[in-house]
């Protein structure tokens, strides 16, 4: 017996060693890494020259090559942080990996200072290989957190990657790692725009033990239309740092214009601001602001707070366009059964082959309630009609949609298809003031 003691105590003893040995400072072992990633980056430069401009497939070849660009980025900050004090410098570590990498250093303040040979103008260039980017942060308030984030040029846009470490018993390890699949079209990239951000809280239940959830957000990368989409993910560390568990999901639609992104939290929570398409596209606004607010609530719920939008209009809008079950926090519990069947029964766009939906801004105007206003939305039914051009028109009726202002944001109150005798102030948007 007590030799079979010993023996179990010898197996746990080695076994306990390999789970929680850290990956060992090796002399060489940074150089080593960024020769493999190079030789990877040269393999993606040569494909691209047999790659079709414009081209939104991405061949079985390019795939695989990004995915092992990726590994062996991983394997780099693996080494180098192998090597790193607990206080590792981020700015100092960011310059380390950018000169073993060979990566493109960050554009200047500046770009007049650049000779016009500095690989640096190849930043827009939008093939396989080319500009690659280094990012290293420590997150404000996780003082044993540390990411590091790498992107690269694809045709029409960037795919990035973003690995999350954690000090365990004084050594940094690599608990999380957010990229896309292996690409079978460029808008799988991580691309557009790429922002992330670190929320408190536990992780949902039945996951692994967290006191953080990482939060990222990104659009999808095409060669032409401003509109396209973009992805929000709420993400838990797993037992393997390249699958984590994806607590929350969301995909919407977003305007790929010239406003920057933005993401932020506090708290349990977490807020994107992004663009996306106007309903009337007619009176020259074509995007519009959105607000996606959210708290992480026990048990994994992640509910949508107000704001949604920065204004009255736009606060319609995107209540008309978002599910139901996230309106619960910005409708009026009292007439919530009426305004669902509003929501629910509002054609947006395309109702057949040969007819759609078509919609026209009315006034906005401030009603006899303090910070109560009325919105109004006018709605045609366009009919095709083969051989006549513009088709025929029948008006539907318009909806008054009445909002109350408050410390966040405005909350639905009533949607009636008449104006309101108590609404009569001066129109506050004039349609053609344009993006809202």
């Amino acid at each position: 017996m007590a030799r079979m003691k010993s023996v179990l105590w010898i197996v746990f003893v080695v076994f306990a060693g390999r789970c929680c040995a850290q990956t060992a400072c090796v002399p060489g072992a940074i150089p080593a890494a960024g020769a493999r990633v190079q030789a990877v980056v040269a393999e993606l430069r040569k494909n691209q020259l047999a790659a079709d401009a414009m081209e939104t497939y991405v061949s079985p070849e390019i795939a695989d090559q990004m995915t092992r660009l990726k590994e062996a980025l991983s394997e780099a900050s693996d080494a180098a942080l192998a090597c790193e004090k607990p206080s590792v410098d981020a700015s100092r570590l960011r310059k380390s990996l950018i000169r073993a990498l060979h990566a493109t250093q960050p554009m200047p303040e500046d770009p007049n200072t650049l000779s016009k040979d500095d690989p640096r103008y190849k930043e827009d260039e939008g093939t396989y290989g080319h500009n690659l980017q280094v990012e290293v942060r420590r997150p404000a308030g996780f003082a044993g957190l540390l990411e590091v984030q790498y992107s690269i040029n694809i045709e029409c846009g960037v795919d990035t990657v973003l690995i999350v470490y954690e000090l365990q018993d004084g050594n940094w390890k690599q608990r999380l790692r957010w990229q896309a699949q292996p690409l079978k079209e460029i808008s799988d990239a991580f691309g557009d725009f790429f922002v992330s951000t670190i929320v408190s809280g536990p992780a949902a239940s039945g996951k692994e033990d967290s006191s953080w959830r990482l939060v990222v957000a990104h659009g999808t990368p095409w060669c032409t239309s401003r509109w396209s989409n973009f992805k929000l993910d709420v993400l838990t560390p797993g037992e393997a740092s390249a699958s984590p568990h994806v607590d929350f999901h969301l995909n919407r639609s977003l305007s790929r214009g010239d406003f920057e992104s933005h993401l932020k939290s506090f708290g349990n929570e977490l807020e994107l601001r992004v663009n996306t398409m106007c309903l009337d596209l007619s009176g020259g606004c074509y995007e519009r602001h959105v607000i996606y607010r959210y708290r992480l609530e026990a048990n994994g719920v992640v509910r949508r707070v107000g704001p949604i939008a920065t204004n009255a209009r736009g606060f319609v809008e995107e209540w008309l366009a978002a599910p139901w079950e996230e309106l619960s926090e910005v409708t009026a519990a009292e007439s919530a059964s009426d305004l669902n069947a509003v929501h629910e029964s509002f054609d947006h766009w395309k109702k057949s082959d040969s007819e759609f939906v078509s919609h026209r801004y009315g006034p906005v105007r401030a009603c006899a309630n303090a910070g109560v206003f009325q919105v109004q939305i006018n709605s045609t039914l366009q009919i095709i009609v083969t051989g006549k051009p513009g088709g025929d028109s029948k008006p539907l009726p318009s909806h008054y949609f009445h909002v109350r202002e408050g410390k966040d944001g405005y909350v639905m109150v009533s949607a009636p298809t008449e104006p309101d005798p108590a609404c009569t102030g001066a129109d506050l948007m004039p349609a053609s003031d344009g993006s809202i």
